[in-house]
């Protein structure tokens, strides 16, 4: 067979549309990939004698701020039967901001004042604070995590003392990571 010059043109350019393609869908399915990080979640792993944190690892999507879209994950509460959420749902995160090995994480007042979903007590609170500051030092550049109630780490926010936090703990200083609050799976 022969081929004129024109059609021979038009193949070329037909064939270097169809590569174009390709390597375009290549791309987006790499950056689509590259979008989600796998992450530890700890939610409560409550016994009649204990009550422990326990890891659920989910795929998160990192839409810019992966630390943000962890905490609004472990907002949501747990998949896993078994496991119990540790914080409202009605909980949002102001903002989260990593330096120097600091997590500086800012909530909504709705962590403190709604008693309905997660009644307060030390225990509640305990397993609350160390499932955001577990989470969070899962990340290797965290070690440390600083909690603030709508910008404020001391006072009062519509007439609660966010240092107080629940009432038990508080969260008058930055916090490390606790293992000892993490159910040993053997």
């Amino acid at each position: 067979m022969i081929w004129t010059l024109k059609e021979r043109g038009d193949v070329m350019k037909k064939l270097e549309f169809i590569f174009s393609i390709i390597i375009l869908t290549i791309f987006s399915i790499i950056i689509l990939c590259s979008c989600s990080e796998s992450a530890t979640l700890y939610f409560a792993d409550v016994t009649d004698k204990d009550a422990y944190l326990a890891g659920e690892v989910r795929m998160i999507k990192n839409t810019g701020n992966i630390y943000r879209a962890v905490l609004e994950e472990l907002i949501k509460g747990p998949s896993a039967e078994g496991l119990y959420p540790t914080l409202p749902s009605d909980t949002k995160v102001n903002s989260v901001n990593v330096s120097d090995g600091m997590a500086a994480v800012d909530f909504n007042i709705r962590i403190i004042d709604n008693f309905e979903e997660i009644p307060h007590s030390s225990t509640t609170e305990t397993l609350a604070i160390y499932s955001i500051v577990n989470t969070l030092t899962e990340f290797k550049e965290i070690e440390k995590v600083k909690i603030t109630i709508e910008g404020r780490d001391s006072g009062q926010v519509e007439g609660y003392y966010v240092e107080d936090f629940w009432g038990h703990i508080g969260i008058h200083e930055p916090f490390e990571r606790n293992e000892a609050i993490i159910k040993d799976e053997k």
